[in-house]
């Protein structure tokens, strides 16, 4: 599959698993606006008539066991995957694991049903973060920076899909793309909360406050999956972030601001954070991800809609409750 040429690539038929979330609602947006058909799958009803609404396609079925969802499929021309895991609540480590394994499982019938109903597939394209590289500290890094050796953080709940895929490309020839996102912010996911808990004067700096955070708006990440499926060859990585990462003491500093609020000054330790919100979030929240994002913007051709956080917060602010 990997010497299928790309360049001038037509806008094809694209299945988006996942289409309701933050991600893949974007991606949709995005995929229909520049012509491509979408075929976008949900796991309630009342997906169907958003996706409607979009001009996409909707199926309905779960990635979690095998069904009519998979004759969708069926002379598709990219796959990807923007299912997300939901974050709300205390996530700990043994929690992130369930969901991992929930994870590998819906990826394994995924890709038994493309071996069999899209053989021809040119893309896949895969989401991944950026907790996958070892910690930097305050050294900007990029795609040659080494993986981790252990997980920490969101890595957890990804940690047995990236295997999987890979297997699939050397067995198989998994035209698989994989883009690993700073922390991506919208109108819906952890976003809407943090912003409320700022409000209400519930905020805190998990760790030190001194980290670099690397975020990212959803629509940015939209864009990134749509050139990717456009642009770039099977066997591509890249990091797809903002322009400026950014210290979480003066994102949350800028956030309270726009809010109209002090800003939180209260600084909780990793482990009593972990307690309260669970270590994965805590670890999360507290490391320290300071990435370049040139070979998204020179291979990919990536024109950032929000290039910072200063462009995007007030974007996607929500109206007090």
């Amino acid at each position: 599959m990997d010497d299928i040429p790309t360049a001038g690539m037509p806008s094809g038929s694209v299945f988006v698993a996942g289409a309701r979330g933050l991600v893949g609602s974007a991606l949709v947006r995005e995929l229909v606006t520049n012509g491509f058909h979408v075929v976008g799958l949900v796991r309630h009803r009342d997906g169907v008539s958003f996706l409607e609404q979009l001009g996409a396609h909707p199926v309905l079925g779960d990635l979690a066991v095998p069904g009519d969802w998979e004759n969708a499929l069926t002379d598709v021309e990219s796959v990807v995957d923007a299912t997300q895991a939901r974050l709300a609540g205390r996530l700990t480590v043994s929690r992130a694991i369930q969901m991992a394994e929930a994870r590998r499982q819906m990826t394994r019938t995924l890709l038994d049903a493309i071996q069999r109903k899209a053989p021809s597939l040119r893309r896949y394209v895969a989401l991944s973060g950026l907790e996958d590289y070892e910690s930097t500290g305050d050294t900007w890094f990029d795609e040659s920076t080494p993986l981790a050796a252990r997980p920490k953080g969101f890595a957890h709940i990804g940690l047995r899909v990236l295997p999987l895929l890979r297997e699939a490309r050397e067995k198989w020839g998994l035209p698989l793309v994989l883009l690993r996102m700073g922390l991506i912010y919208g109108s819906s996911g952890w976003f809407p909360g943090f912003v409320e808990r700022i409000r209400t004067g519930k905020g805190v700096l998990v760790g030190s406050g001194r980290n670099y955070s690397s975020l990212v708006a959803a629509v940015d990440v939209a864009q990134a999956i749509r050139l990717s499926l456009e642009r770039t060859r099977p066997g591509s990585e890249y990091i797809v972030a903002d322009d400026e990462p950014v210290v979480q003491e003066e994102w949350v500093r800028y956030l309270a601001s726009i809010c109209g609020v002090a800003p939180p000054r209260r600084r909780v330790p990793v482990w009593l954070a972990s307690l309260a919100v669970g270590r994965v979030n805590a670890e999360t929240f507290s490391s320290s991800k300071r990435p370049r994002n040139r070979r998204m913007k020179e291979e990919l051709g990536v024109t950032l809609r929000h290039p910072t956080v200063r462009d995007g917060f007030p974007r996607f602010l929500p109206a007090p409750a």
